[in-house]
């Protein structure tokens, strides 16, 4: 099975004082032994921008660096990029939810995960339900 991990997963075990912390620790854990169905982990060139840029301003350059080192380094994470033909369809996306004020990351998150169809996303984000999509934990 497929899982997509979106910044919120990231971010929550990158800093201890975050509220998702503890759950995003333990759900890696999972990940990395094999607890979870999910054999086969992705993400987006865009999640990762937020990602490191949102430790960046928040905690500084030493976390950042070293969550990005770690999505780098993975050897079960696959990095999506967004194409120009993933932008046009997340687009249309963003102009249905503009309302709902869901990202638009997280409109191209949709869109990747429909291709590559990925139904479920290690995410935090409630927004991404909006959307369609599945979340674990």
């Amino acid at each position: 099975m497929k899982l997509f991990l979106d910044s919120g997963a990231f971010i929550a075990r990158a800093l201890a004082r975050d509220q998702y912390h503890a759950a995003a620790v333990d759900t890696f854990r999972k990940l990395s032994r094999g607890d979870l169905p999910y054999r086969l982990h992705y993400t987006s060139n865009y999640v990762v921008d937020e990602t490191v840029t949102f430790l960046l301003y928040q905690r500084g350059p030493q976390p950042a660096i070293d969550t990005l080192q770690r999505i780098r380094s993975s050897p079960t994470l696959r990095v999506l990029h967004v194409s120009e033909e993933v932008e046009h369809e997340a687009d249309d996306v963003f102009r249905r939810h503009a309302s709902s004020r869901i990202s638009y990351t997280d409109c191209t998150t949709r869109v990747l995960m429909k291709r590559e169809s990925i139904d479920t996303a290690f995410s935090f984000d409630r927004d991404l339900e909006v959307l369609g999509v599945q979340r674990i934990p």
